[in-house]
């Protein structure tokens, strides 16, 4: 172990005992310059918790006590456990689970300070702590800077509704959208994957352009649904990309549009015409005379969806081509986003309540997205975590708790 002040390389260097408490015990050093400077005791950069086996987990070598996992300066727990918690709160663990699965694992079980008995926390501030600290560490080697140049960028949102009450006091039936999480998915040598996630207060067009302000670049096609605040966005942010509008969506709305015709007085009209719905969306030959029988039902509401609406699916279908050659990157529905993004919105859904702070649920997305992709790696954590450490002296940048927000005043809902 070298010594690391400046004019002590070479000095003879002794164990100096340990400190800490019994399992958490960390090796400490004595230097003996050479210079004639005084011995004194120092610490390794990222210290190192002793090993409760003889031999290595990972690599299968006998290690001595004093070569277990390295940790933090002034952290209890160690890199490992770190970087074992970013990964299970990125998977959909809920911070008081992680909490209690890291105490567990690193034994640092809180105990009742009277009998010394275990006493569970179920308390989730620390891996709160944990992702707004380490998760844009671990996100940084795959964040994306700017948006894909080729393929298809397919765009949706995720709004979670709370209860509410009318100025009466009244429930609001189906409550109100609290926050939306803006979704963004490209595509990677063909392979699809999530590009950005986002959360916002709400879902209006200012906060579309922030979204794709975000990053460099302009993709050459949009697939997306009819969101107005999201269209209006992308006429401001990338007005010369090419806009494709989700067919499962378009389909979704001329259905719902039939059904409820149906229950106003025109179940006659709309019966043979409800289940040809799906079929004329397979291509022009199938639209063109499902457009004009739907004409000659003379319902007005249909009409009036058609007018808006018939023109832009014709050239949709101009522009899709055959089904047999179109390529990967190029989908007609936002189908390949929502199968990304549902285990996310399930995840969120119980804590849609709690999370008020953007800035740390962002960070939280961050894990989440390296999940959904793949690049979630309990190893490429705590080692991207150790490095960022040695680089800072073994301390973090910022301390904890440091992106609050005021109080009363909640920066996402």
């Amino acid at each position: 172990m070298p010594c690391p002040r400046p004019g002590h390389a070479g000095s003879r260097v002794r164990f100096d005992g340990t400190y800490g408490t019994h399992e958490h015990r960390r090796q400490r050093y004595r230097c003996f310059p050479g210079n004639g400077d005084r011995p004194h005791v120092f610490t390794d950069v990222l210290p190192r918790e002793e090993s409760w086996s003889h031999s290595c987990e990972v690599c299968e070598r006998p290690v001595a006590r004093r070569e277990g996992p390295q940790a933090a300066r002034h952290y209890q727990f160690v890199a490992r456990g770190i970087a074992g918690a970013l990964q299970s709160v990125g998977a959909g663990s809920s911070y008081m689970r992680a909490a209690r699965v890291a105490r567990e694992r690193a034994r640092r079980e809180r105990t009742d300070p009277d009998t010394g008995q275990p006493r569970p926390s179920a308390h989730g501030q620390l891996i709160a702590d944990w992702v707004e600290v380490f998760a844009p560490v671990v996100f940084e080697a795959h964040r994306p800077t700017v948006w894909p140049a080729t393929g298809t960028v397919v765009l949706d949102h995720l709004p979670f509704r709370v209860r509410a009450v009318n100025a009466q006091g009244a429930p609001i039936p189906g409550g109100v959208v609290a926050f939306d999480v803006f979704c963004a998915m490209g595509y990677d040598r063909g392979r699809a994957k999530l590009w950005r996630l986002e959360a916002f207060p709400d879902a209006s067009t200012a906060n579309w352009v922030a979204f794709f302000g975000r990053l460099g670049g302009t993709p050459e096609r949009v697939v997306c649904d009819a969101h107005a605040g999201m269209l209006a966005g992308l006429d401001r942010a990338w007005p010369e990309t090419e806009l494709y509008l989700c067919e499962w969506h378009l389909q979704h709305a001329l259905t719902r549009l039939l059904k409820n015709q149906s229950q106003r007085g025109f179940a006659t009209e709309v019966a043979p015409l409800l289940p040809r719905v799906e079929r004329a969306f397979d291509g022009a030959s199938f639209w063109r005379p499902f457009v004009a029988d739907c004409r000659g039902a003379g319902i007005p509401a249909l009409d009036g969806w058609l007018d808006d609406n018939d023109l832009l699916i014709q050239w949709q279908f101009q522009r899709r081509g055959l089904s047999t050659n179109r390529p990967a990157d190029r989908p007609l529905s936002t189908g390949g986003l929502e199968q990304k993004t549902r285990p996310i919105r399930d995840a969120l859904h119980p804590r849609r309540y709690a999370l008020k702070n953007r800035e740390r649920t962002n960070r939280m997305l961050m894990l989440m997205q390296l999940h959904a992709n793949g690049e979630d790696s309990e190893v490429v954590y705590r080692k991207a975590i150790r490095d960022w450490l040695l680089a800072n002296a073994g301390r973090p940048r910022a301390p904890r708790r440091a992106v609050t927000d005021l109080l009363g005043h909640p920066s996402l809902r």
